[in-house]
């Protein structure tokens, strides 16, 4: 909440206070992030209502893109069309994160990179990338196969072996991705 507040210049208070009314309207959902001794920090995440309101801004012209390329050249040309698009990110993100960086840093990297993207993103160290936005969600429904190309871009990125899964906690949306490794695997 203090973060937000921040970013938000208001106070503790008034940021809270508007946190409040969107819940009450459904389109966030609280819970305590417990972290030892101390207060419990308020964490606020959109629903799937709020979720609603940000999925569909740039994908529509993308997913009729999509589409046609799917008509006019057979089905697997918007597979095709999504593996380039999928290459390019993971050669992004490669590139602002140099493959000898230890994979605790690398998440931190990827997730601080990620919640610039306007993700909402939380991190685990070593156990899991959280996402509670999905600019492309509309495209991920419409394609499914974007599902595990964005998998397969993590797994490159991290270079270990990574599981996306979308998950509704409390009515809540997330995408994690968790890191199958020895490191994960303890926790």
């Amino acid at each position: 909440m203090r973060e937000l507040a921040a970013k938000l210049q208001l106070s503790y208070m008034g940021a809270k206070q508007h946190c409040i009314a969107l819940e009450k309207r459904g389109l966030l959902s609280s819970r305590n992030r417990h972290r030892g001794a101390g207060r419990p920090l308020l964490v606020y995440s959109l629903t799937p209502k709020g979720q609603s309101w940000f999925e569909e801004s740039d994908n529509t012209a993308a997913i009729s893109i999509l589409r046609h390329a799917k008509n006019l050249y057979g089905s697997n040309s918007a597979a095709k069309l999504l593996l380039l698009y999928f290459q390019e990110c993971t050669e992004k993100y490669r590139s602002h994160i140099p493959a000898q960086t230890p994979v605790s840093e690398k998440m931190l990297l990827l997730a601080k990179t990620r919640d610039e993207e306007g993700r909402m993103v939380d991190l685990v160290p070593g156990i899991r990338i959280i996402e509670r936005h999905n600019p492309a969600a509309a495209l991920h429904k419409a394609f499914p196969e974007a599902d595990g190309l964005e998998e397969s871009l993590f797994r490159q990125v991290l270079g270990v072996p990574v599981r996306r899964r979308v998950v509704s906690p409390g009515g809540q949306y997330e995408i994690h991705f968790d890191l199958h490794t020895p490191l994960a695997l303890k926790s």
